[in-house]
């Protein structure tokens, strides 16, 4: 029989300061981690499977390894044509990068790492938790499905990969019979209240409140998707709030649209007879609600056009998904107009193309007909400003113009005389002679520009903006906490790029 087989280790199905999962669980070692799609690699020596202690360098190794594998069989089928990183094939994980208590992603690698807990004198390791492995996988496959919200310089835009990465870890726990089992009997089945899923990061959230204070996490997490915020425009929102509070850092902005999701949970999960029923029912209802939610904000994901309304577009796009099921659609602009989101108006898009069409048209050039549909849409064009890309739902074939957007004033910090990127997003569908035609066009228009002016603004007013030339590395910069740098490009633009996420 083979060695690993016959293995077993003992992980955290969710944070380890999570109620209800005190102690490790049995369960099978992950195997072929770096087999597509969406592999991975734990750097380091991997020790043999066993079921190790928590709090050492086996036991993290293999229970980052458990939670990435989790992520992947996720994500296997919420983007089943998808499945390659950014970085490549195989996207390596670093169980401890250093000393701090946070991780993040910048393009290369997943990076952990641990830090005391002032309070209780132990150690804790970002890379133990599910819940943080699972938002920052979270950030690499959005940025893999979606790239050009990398750099897109609106709010909304880095509050949604927060967002994603929340909503990653509490489709993941999802997934788990025995964790289902622990919110219902926690909640009583009224899952309105705040629960060991909703809750994100408890044990980090725990040693960030001893170190740095009350202020920077809510007593029982780091965020709760259970949550009464309402959406405010973020760039007219504080730079920074209590955790209890809502301000315009994506972290705390996030939670507008992550609690909004949640509500969308609770609605179907109440529509399919859950909190009636059976334990078992009620299992199944919450499992089938909390799938059904995640698929439509993974297509929703691919789909919604850039802008600064992103929340909105998105809601929009989740609605027309569920189209077919009108309570699903109602419920779901039901609960993004209780949190005060503003309705969106998605352009129009006809019929998707055939697979023969969408093969032809991603190539390395779009044929001319096609760039003049799209120049009647969006005015003059150049041929290496338009990028495309095939979706993995209805076959569609989705692009965007990036035109450069520069920025003069001292506001700006070391962004003054610098551009960002705006994106024109278009979609492309045939006519009935089988030529493509630009079916749905979303501009970047006058909102998203000042949109655009007002987040490097923030980013400037909060130190977050290295200058060009500044030769420190991702990992110097994380811990310096600046985000983005200026980048003299190929072109000779100075634009404004990101660097890492949290």
């Amino acid at each position: 029989m083979d060695e690993l087989a016959a293995a077993r280790i003992r992980v955290f199905l969710n944070d380890p300061a999570a109620r209800g999962d005190a102690s490790p669980s049995p369960s099978e070692p992950p195997r072929e981690t770096e087999r597509p799609p969406w592999g991975f690699r734990i750097e380091g020596p991997a020790p043999p499977a066993a079921e190790y202690t928590p709090d050492t360098g086996e036991f993290l190794h293999w229970q980052l390894a458990a939670a990435l594998d989790r992520g992947r069989r996720l994500w296997s089928a919420r983007f089943p044509a998808a499945g390659t990183w950014v970085a490549g094939p195989v996207l390596p994980a670093v169980p401890i990068a250093g000393e701090d208590l946070n991780a993040y992603y910048d393009r290369r690698a997943l990076r952990f790492f641990r830090g005391r807990n002032p309070e209780t004198g132990s150690f804790v390791h970002s890379g133990e938790s599910p819940d943080v492995a699972a938002h920052e996988q979270g950030h690499a496959v959005l940025d893999a499905v979606r790239p050009d919200l990398w750099d897109a310089p609106h709010f909304e835009v880095a509050a949604f990969h927060e967002a994603f990465g929340d909503l990653a870890s509490i489709g993941i726990a999802f997934e788990e019979t025995e964790i289902i089992r622990a919110v219902l009997e926690e909640t009583g089945g009224a899952l309105d209240q705040s629960n060991l899923v909703s809750r994100v990061a408890e044990e980090l959230g725990a040693a960030a409140r001893a170190r740095f204070g009350p202020g920077v996490a809510l007593p029982e997490a780091l965020r709760d998707a259970v949550n009464t915020f309402l959406y405010a425009e973020p760039s007219r929102l504080p730079a920074s709030a209590p955790a209890d509070e809502l301000s315009a850092e994506p972290h705390s902005f996030c939670r507008v649209f992550t609690g909004a999701c949640w509500d969308l949970l609770v609605t179907r999960y109440l529509a399919a007879g859950g909190g009636r029923g059976s334990a078992a029912q009620d299992g199944a209802a919450l499992a089938g609600s909390a799938r059904q939610v995640g698929r439509l904000v993974a297509a929703a994901t691919e789909k919604a056009p850039v802008g600064a309304p992103f929340f909105s577009l998105l809601a929009a796009t989740m609605a027309r998904e569920a189209a077919g099921d009108a309570e699903t659609r109602d419920a779901t602009f039901s609960v993004f107009d209780r949190r005060g989101f503003p309705r969106a108006e998605l352009p129009a898009a006809e019929a998707p193309p055939t697979d023969d069409v969408v093969r032809a048209a991603a190539g390395p050039s779009l044929h001319p007909e096609v760039l003049g549909e799209i120049e009647a849409l969006l005015g003059r064009v150049r041929p290496e400003d338009l990028l495309t890309r095939a979706s993995s739902r209805g076959r569609a074939l989705r692009g965007r113009r990036k035109r450069d957007l520069r920025l003069s004033g001292r506001e700006y910090g070391p962004a003054d005389g610098a551009a960002v990127e705006l994106s024109d997003s278009f979609e492309l569908a045939p006519r009935r002679d089988g030529f493509l035609t630009a079916a749905a066009v979303h501009p970047a228009g006058r909102a998203e520009e000042e949109d655009a002016m007002a987040w490097v603004r923030f980013l400037a007013r909060m130190d977050r903006i290295a200058p060009e030339g500044d030769p420190a590395g991702s990992l110097e910069l994380f811990r310096l906490k600046i985000s983005h740098r200026v980048v003299r490009e190929g072109d000779g633009v100075r634009r404004v790029r990101r660097v890492w996420i949290v």
